[in-house]
């Protein structure tokens, strides 16, 4: 072994990869894994499916909710977006990732804003006198843009506090 130590991390080993070889190989899994990480995250789909479904039907009732104390919209859904984005940074910090961050996202923002721009509450679509299914898809598309823009920066967001606390 030229150049080597004597812990053989450089020059040839027995499968004849050289010490470059493997170091590309292994910085380019790395940067995968890092990527995969980044996106999917460590903890999955699951919880943040879960957590979607969850924070859109309590998201929906909470207008109900806060109206009989008094609340109005604008103080309900401000406090249903801050309670979001803080979720959004706390799963993402918990290892979650971007993706999972938009889906979790994506539940209270369309319960929110279905509620508050939608048509009239508890009414279905299509039926008689109804209202048209445009009144329902305009929120929940805006829903998924804000979803996605808040996912994203809670995934970098929550990155950044777990680097943090693992530094410590």
């Amino acid at each position: 072994m030229t150049g080597g130590d004597a812990t053989g991390t450089t020059g040839d080993d027995a499968t004849g990869t050289t010490g470059e070889g493997r170091t590309e190989g292994d910085a380019a899994a790395s940067r995968r894994a890092t990527l995969r990480r980044t996106l999917l995250g460590e903890s999955g789909f699951e919880r943040a499916a879960v957590w979607c479904g969850v924070g859109f039907a309590l998201s929906y009732v909470a207008f109900d909710a806060t109206a009989a104390v008094g609340v109005g919209d604008a103080g309900t859904t401000g406090a249903l977006a801050a309670v979001t984005a803080v979720g959004a940074v706390a799963f993402a910090a918990a290892g979650g990732g971007a993706l999972p961050a938009m889906l979790l996202a994506y539940g209270p923002f369309a319960g929110t804003l279905l509620r508050g721009l939608g048509p009239e509450p508890y009414v279905l679509p299509f039926a008689a006198g109804g209202p048209a299914a445009a009144a329902f898809t305009a929120p929940l598309a805006l829903a998924g843009a804000v979803a996605v823009a808040v996912g994203a920066a809670s995934a970098v967001v929550g990155s950044l506090l777990d680097r943090i606390a693992a530094s410590r």
